[in-house]
């Protein structure tokens, strides 16, 4: 009897410290998991800031120079920043030629096509209209997913996704609505320059999804720096060229660019935070949370440009403008199992 109560006790008592220490570790493992899901929301409140005021600080440096050269600097600039970087995955990455080879068309279609329809949009429409429609990525990548993937979509996914694209189209025909055509503050041209863009951008994260399964993000990222600084000098020799320039000529119009602070801010500003801080918080903050949260983030960028924008650049914030983004922030939630697996747009 005694023996028995000795062994029960010890029994109870052994049973006891490993519920305590189960206890301990599931709090100290819930704690430590909330600790971690507020460093990612500030990770991802850095994201939205970083890309929020890019195009808003983008906008002036384009009455004075054009949209190639601006990207020329922009990409110059990042590629300088990210050459520890590549240096370092250069000598970790086995069969390293193979793949640069398949990441080069692709980075061309997601970085130099891409940002060059953007800026080029820019170039010709208002910031925060160009910020508007840029803010729908998310929602586009989506639908190339169901396109290009076949990737399953539910009644209310669809539903979601109609009103989305309805609110994206009203914000793209705006200037038609507004008495503005091919030139002015807004213009139908830089909105349908823009919205080729994101739908260029969802086209590469679909088939970015497919082809980079595996391979490091800042490795791809890096280099698409590289390949946007080489691709974009053919475009920038075409747009300045011509028969009575020269290479002397050339460098003196670039160092101009340079010695206006709208320019240097501007790729300094693009090439940090909209390129390497902004796309490094993008992948610690999506870490530690869902992909739904990290995309529901993209939909605080409209806090950041539209004040900007209005003290700023002096743009005014039209009533379908704000109509639209409601449109489009109803189809978000509507289809918001949808894009609980949607990837993000990446720096501009």
């Amino acid at each position: 009897m005694v023996t028995h109560q000795k062994i029960s006790y010890a029994s109870f008592m052994g049973l006891r410290k490993t519920h305590q220490k189960k206890y301990r570790s599931k709090n100290s493992s819930a704690s430590l998991t909330k600790v971690k899901r507020w460093k990612s929301y500030g990770y991802m409140m850095i994201n939205t800031l970083s890309w929020g005021a890019a195009l808003i600080i983008v906008k002036p440096a384009f009455d004075v120079t054009t949209p190639f050269r601006f990207l020329f600097y922009r990409f110059l600039f990042a590629s300088i920043l990210v050459l520890p970087l590549i240096w370092k995955y250069c000598h970790q990455i086995p069969q390293l030629k193979s793949k640069l080879m398949r990441i080069a068309p692709l980075e061309i279609l997601g970085t130099t096509l891409s940002l060059s329809l953007l800026y080029a949009g820019l170039a010709a429409t208002g910031a925060i209209e160009a910020s508007l429609i840029s803010t729908t990525t998310p929602i586009w990548i989506v639908i190339g997913g169901v396109l290009l993937l076949k990737e399953k979509e539910e009644i209310n996914e669809i539903l979601g996704l109609i009103l989305a694209v309805i609110g994206t189209l009203l914000l793209t025909l705006f200037p038609i609505f507004n008495g503005y055509t091919l030139s002015g503050e807004l213009s139908i041209t830089g909105n349908v320059l823009v919205l080729l863009s994101v739908l260029t951008v969802a086209i590469y994260y679909v088939l970015a999804k497919k082809y980079y399964q595996n391979m490091p993000k800042m490795f791809v990222t890096s280099v698409s720096f590289i390949i946007g600084m080489i691709t974009i000098i053919p475009l920038v020799l075409w747009e300045t060229w011509s028969a009575e320039n020269s290479l002397v000529s050339l460098m003196l119009t670039i160092w101009n660019d340079l010695k206006q602070p709208s320019v240097l801010i501007a790729a300094l500003y693009m090439a940090t935070f909209g390129s390497v801080i902004g796309l490094t918080a993008y992948i610690k903050g999506q870490n530690e949370i869902e992909a739904s949260e990290a995309a529901l983030f993209t939909y605080l960028q409209p806090l950041i440009y539209l004040p900007l924008g209005f003290f700023m650049l002096g743009e005014k914030v039209y009533a379908v403008q704000i109509l639209a983004l409601i449109v489009i922030f109803i189809g978000v939630m509507v289809a918001e199992k949808r894009i609980d697996h949607t990837p993000h747009r990446r720096a501009k």
